[in-house]
């Protein structure tokens, strides 16, 4: 058995998303859009115009734009048709103010076309045709009837300046005026100021003799108050100095005093190392003294003992020994027949001794290592100096810097505020230009859609102007064919030429330049019958 339960097919699911595909587009505006190949070899940047034009008068988009422009080859806003030609009617006056209005605004620009075009009116068997039509937002003008108006305008303007002129020359005229009336008014205040200022030069001498007595008299009252003043002022400031030089001598004693003591408390430690110090020199210097003493004491010893021993023995004797500073050895000179012994140690010979030797060998030593003390305690000294004098300049240093950071700190407190207030301004002026932006492109959003609408539009007229081109052309081949009736064939022929010439003089059309266009004879009703009746011959005519 089947299930009675009925699987979706492929049929069924195209029929159901072609339901929804449908129903999303019947929500939407759709556009027609014609694809034009721009070349036949397929390749980019390269435009074929001749090829180009051809499709697009096979779409019949140039007949489309041809036949929606042949009636009403103009058109204009309202609103546009109002700010350009309610100049030529001084009578008329505007009701409409708002421009949402669309009605008010279409019976004020038909108002104003009525009698602006009254001359492009044609009367034809009780019927009126105007030189324009009112749509609702549009206006939409018959051929010629613009050109109409922009001249009667250029007339307007030409009137209009010659009002502006004679404005113009008033004014200057009646500057002129004011100017010589100025210079009168002028000419009689310096006479009048010439009048009245010798009177006011005599009532001023009168009146300074007065004001000279009064001022005298007031100032010697003054003068006596001022040196009464002054005399008290310096018996003021005698009694005032003498007690300030006094509180001066005492505060100054008192300064000094405690400068004093100051300056002690601060300098006695460092007479103490000081004092220290120098003992420990003297201390050195007595041990310096008593070891040279020594030293010339031991020498002088040495020299006896020499003078001895060369005077009691018979054979030369040499005597190598270390001087107290450890330097050079001293040699006496020897014969050539005396051998000297080489060896590093100092040879003692005659008087004296090991123990001498030795003596003399540690004072060497000794003083050497006192030297050598007394010049790092020295060094010392200096460097400990120089790196006290160190740290007081990097604390003077810090202490500049501290009060610099404190006022750069501030400073940069003060900054950060203002660039708070300016973040927050910065702030709200981009959420308003985020706001201009987003209504600026939903307004391209709205054009773009309105420009594709027009597109679609012209496309379809240039498709309708293809087709009844190509119906036109073929009817006049098959008439030409198959008709015998030469004048048919002409009438038909100068018939075709003339929606040709229409089309290529129109707004669509290639040729864009005014050319003559031929008169067109007007069809009576004899003439009428005869062509019917010739069609009809042709129509129903036997075939050959």
């Amino acid at each position: 058995k089947k299930s009675s339960i009925n699987s979706d097919t492929v049929w069924t699911k195209f029929r159901s998303q072609l339901g929804e595909l449908m129903a999303n587009i019947g929500e939407t505006r759709s556009r027609y859009i014609r694809c034009i190949k721009p070349n036949t070899m397929k390749e980019p940047k390269l435009m074929q115009h001749q090829s180009t034009v051809e499709q697009l008068r096979c779409a019949g988009v140039v007949a489309a734009v041809t036949i929606s422009r042949s009636a009403f080859p103009n058109r204009l806003d309202h609103e546009q048709v109002l700010s350009r030609f309610m100049c030529l009617e001084k009578s008329f006056a505007r009701e409409s103010n708002d421009k949402g209005d669309l009605e008010m605004l279409k019976i004020d620009t038909e108002t104003l076309m009525t009698r602006a075009l009254k001359s492009q009116e044609v009367k034809k068997d009780d019927t009126v045709t105007k030189g324009f039509v009112c749509g609702k937002t549009r206006t939409y003008f018959r051929t010629g009837s613009l050109e109409h108006l922009e001249n009667r305008r250029l007339y307007a303007f030409g009137d209009l300046a010659k009002d502006i002129q004679r404005v113009v020359r008033g004014f200057v005229k009646r500057a002129q005026y004011l100017r010589v009336r100025n210079s009168a008014v002028a000419v009689q205040s310096q006479a009048r100021f010439i009048a009245a200022q010798s009177r006011y030069i005599k009532l001023r001498a009168a009146v300074i003799i007065v004001q000279c007595w009064s001022r005298g008299t007031c100032s010697k009252q003054v003068l006596r108050e001022l040196r009464r003043h002054n005399r008290a002022a310096r018996i003021q400031s005698r009694w005032r100095m003498t007690v300030a030089r006094v509180m001066f001598k005492k505060c100054k004693h008192a300064a000094i005093t405690i400068q004093a003591c100051a300056r002690g408390a601060l300098q006695r430690p460092a007479f103490r190392e000081a004092f220290k110090e120098a003992i420990e020199e003297a201390k050195l210097e007595n041990q310096l003294k008593a070891l040279q003493k020594r030293l010339e004491e031991e020498e002088t010893k040495r020299r006896q003992a020499e003078k001895r021993a060369e005077e009691g023995s018979i054979t030369k004797t040499v005597v190598v020994y270390k001087d107290a500073v450890g330097a050079e050895g001293k040699q006496v000179d020897i014969p050539a027949n005396v051998t000297l012994d080489q060896s590093p140690p100092p040879v003692v010979v005659g008087v004296l001794s090991d123990k001498q030797q030795s003596l003399i060998d540690e004072s060497g030593q000794m003083l050497k290592y006192l030297r050598k003390e007394v010049f790092k305690l020295r060094s010392q000294n200096s460097r400990l100096k120089s790196d006290n004098d160190l740290m007081k300049e990097n604390n003077q240093r810090l202490m500049d810097a501290n009060a610099s950071a404190g006022a750069s700190f501030a400073s940069l407190n003060q900054r950060a505020k203002q660039l708070s207030k300016t973040n927050g301004k910065l702030q709200q002026d981009v959420k308003k230009h985020k706001e201009q932006a987003h209504n600026l492109t939903l307004a391209q959003v709205e054009l773009k859609e309105e420009l594709k609408m027009k597109q679609g539009t012209y496309i379809a007229e240039v498709h309708s102007r293809l087709q009844y081109q190509k119906t036109m052309s073929s009817i006049v081949d098959v008439i030409q064919e198959h008709c015998r009736d030469h004048r048919l064939v002409e009438d038909v022929l100068a018939m075709s030429d003339d929606c040709e010439s229409d089309y290529m003089t129109g707004p669509t059309g290639v040729d864009l330049t005014p050319t003559p266009q031929k008169e067109k004879r007007p069809m009576t009703l004899d003439h009428q019958q005869s062509l019917t009746s010739r069609f009809k011959s042709f129509l129903f005519a036997p075939s050959t």
